[in-house]
């Protein structure tokens, strides 16, 4: 994130004088969700000081001190006042929970929607068709919907948990961001959904609730999914071996092979018997939809760059995650000579990250972890070794 010095330390009326009774202000930088303002306490107070307590208590974002050698450095986050666009992240969501559903749809081996073959020519490029939609199957949409509903249940969850270990530190944080995407082109019908953090995050602790509460969400949640949907999923026989457990079917004419992770593997000897030679799992949508939910979160807790798997780390070792960023992300290379979906995952870390694989640094990183912090961030890795698929799909 970029941020641009301000040449406005307070505005008037803005507290001035409750400022300078605390603490002394040297620098104020805006971002994009507020103004971040550093400072340093009063040589007569100390954090534990009635006054600093009672100034921070209602001080209306984030904040964090640090001890210095020229005294206690405080960092104060000050949000904007600005209108969440509710109707955005509506149309999105309704948007997602529709092409997920038409997903769905095509999974049962249903078409739900019907399209016009509109020709387009242009001039010595040949001729070719637009697909315009005119119609749409309601009942066969009707059967798309559990996979639909499933599938964004378990993104919401995902996001929500990250959204509120944000507020719960009084970070500014944005609701999620649903992305969705034709299915005709997706078998799944959506790109994901994300948050934007507006605030600096100022300690690892903060970092890790943040980064951990999310993958674990979308684990919990998937399990469940998956149970259920293995119950109602079909053990079949196939002539010709393939490397892969789990078989989905696509508008009927397409198959997709995909691979299990320890947790799929260990629920799927807990609900079926899949051990006869050439038997393979057809998976019901909603199978597919814990599948996927499981996929997702070995994805996000990779351990590099701006990923919750690298808040995690970086939460965890500080400094010291910068070769075990790198080990992973190298590792993603090798990976993509069996999954060439690994080599797109690494190209988008790089973006994200801004071509870098370790995490920046937060303001108050030398407090380290609280002991239970720590075992959950234990726990997040385990998460990410009992869902990791090394070969996801397989045509």
């Amino acid at each position: 994130m970029v941020t641009q010095k301000s040449n406005n330390v307070l505005e008037p009326g803005q507290g001035r004088s409750e400022f300078i009774e605390v603490f002394a202000i040297y620098r104020v930088d805006q971002v994009m969700g507020g103004r971040v303002i550093a400072g340093r306490l009063l040589p007569s107070l100390r954090p534990d000081s009635l006054q600093v307590r009672d100034f921070l208590d209602r001080w209306p974002g984030s904040h964090s001190m640090r001890s210095s050698t020229h005294g206690w450095d405080l960092l104060l986050f000050e949000p904007s006042e600005q209108r969440e666009r509710w109707w955005l992240h509506a149309a999105l969501f309704l948007l997602t929970l529709f092409s997920t559903t038409v997903a769905g749809s095509l999974l049962s081996g249903l078409w739900p929607i019907e399209f016009f073959a509109l020709p387009a020519f242009f001039p010595g490029a040949g001729g070719w068709w637009l697909p315009v939609p005119i119609a749409i199957d309601l009942p066969a949409l009707a059967v798309g919907a559990p996979f639909g509903l499933a599938l964004v249940l378990v993104l919401a969850l995902h996001e929500a948990g990250h959204y509120y270990a944000a507020r719960l530190h009084s970070l500014s944080v944005t609701p999620p961001f649903f992305i969705p995407f034709p299915p005709y082109i997706s078998i799944i019908g959506t790109l994901g959904a994300f948050i934007r953090l507006r605030s600096p995050v100022t300690s690892r602790n903060a970092l890790l609730d943040v980064g951990v509460a999310g993958p674990v969400l979308s684990f919990v949640a998937s399990l469940p999914l998956l149970w259920w949907g293995l119950l109602n999923s079909r053990v079949v026989s196939v002539e010709v071996a393939h490397p892969s457990p789990y078989l989905v079917q696509f508008a009927g004419v397409e198959q997709f092979w995909l691979g299990g992770s320890v947790a799929m593997s260990g629920l799927v000897r807990l609900v079926l018997d899949v051990s006869g030679p050439g038997q393979y799992l057809d998976l019901h949508p909603v199978a597919f939809a814990g599948w996927l939910g499981l996929f997702v979160t070995a994805l996000n807790l990779l351990p590099i760059s701006q990923l919750d798997g690298g808040h995690i780390l970086y939460a965890m070792l500080g400094g010291r995650q910068r070769p075990v960023a790198w080990l992973f992300f190298s590792a993603l290379i090798p990976l993509g000579f069996l999954w060439a979906g690994w080599w797109i995952w690494a190209v988008l870390i790089f973006v994200i990250g801004r071509g870098r694989m370790w995490h920046p640094p937060v303001f108050n990183a030398e407090r380290g972890l609280t002991a239970g912090r720590l075992a959950v961030g234990i726990v997040a890795a385990i998460v990410f070794v009992l869902c990791f698929v090394p070969v996801p799909f397989r045509l």
